[in-house]
């Protein structure tokens, strides 16, 4: 039976050392957690890392998984060309997937190998804490919020019926409007949801997040619930224990990094 791990985390290349420069010290929890994050999925050492984004291909009502291999990406995008990352795409579990009669409801292949700065970040902090695993990529970007809460339900029992050890990663910022700043204009709704996500990772339950109003969502102007949805799913029934690593929102997007784990 597979041993399972799962990461929330943020998304901002800012966090990235050679593009934020000057600003790191505004984001200095968010990269203290994520290396924290990166050494335990190391440590954790998974065949497979299993990740969503919101910022690839969208088709709507269903959940994209990467085809390609190998998945490459860049940072050239925000003036790092040099910050590209290349990892093996797990064909065999991402056709396994494909071809499972409870998943392929919920899944679409793309005919792709590119890796968003949704993936990248994540990956550019594993990397430098020398990781390495193959990868799949889902795309979760908008949508019903309980289907992307089956769909975790349904990779949990896949991927139980599996041997071996496999981190979920869930990529996704929380709220873009939780003060003014340049480009940004403040929503009431952006700190009240940013602190209803904190606190359904603290406790491990989506039950909050489950009830959230569509409008309500919307004006928050979130890209990670629904990756974060998938990764509650996942341990549906198993008893689990959430923790909030950080929490930051220096530039009016809240950053959160936590864990998912099975006790």
């Amino acid at each position: 039976m597979a041993e399972l791990l799962a990461a929330l985390v943020p998304h901002p290349p800012i966090i990235v050392e050679e593009i934020g420069r000057g600003e790191l010290d505004r984001v200095a929890r968010t990269r203290e957690a994520l290396f924290r994050v990166a050494d335990e999925v190391k440590q954790f050492s998974p065949q497979t890392i299993l990740l969503s984004t919101p910022h690839n291909t969208f088709i709507p009502g269903r959940i994209g998984v990467l085809t390609g291999d190998p998945l490459i990406g860049s940072f050239a995008p925000f003036g790092f060309p040099e910050g590209e990352h290349r990892f093996g795409n797990d064909r065999g579990l991402t056709e396994a997937m494909l071809a499972d009669s409870e998943l392929a409801g919920f899944l679409s292949p793309l005919d792709s190998g590119e890796l968003d700065h949704g993936a990248l970040v994540f990956l550019d902090f594993f990397r430098r804490r020398e990781g390495d695993a193959k990868l799949v990529v889902f795309t979760a970007s908008y949508g019903d919020l309980d289907a992307f809460w089956r769909f975790g339900q349904a990779l949990g029992r896949f991927l139980r019926g599996r041997e071996g050890r496999f981190v979920y990663v869930a990529s996704g910022d929380l709220s873009h409007c939780t003060k003014s700043a340049p480009g940004r204009h403040y929503h009431a709704e952006g700190p009240e949801f940013d602190r209803i996500v904190a606190e359904a990772v603290q406790s491990a339950s989506a039950e909050s997040l489950l009830k959230l109003d569509t409008s309500f969502v919307e004006r928050a102007e979130q890209c990670g619930l629904y990756s974060f949805l998938i990764a509650f799913g996942l341990f549906a029934g198993e008893k689990v224990r959430g923790e909030v690593l950080s929490y930051e929102d220096p530039f009016g997007v809240g950053y959160l990094v936590g864990m998912l784990r099975p006790e």
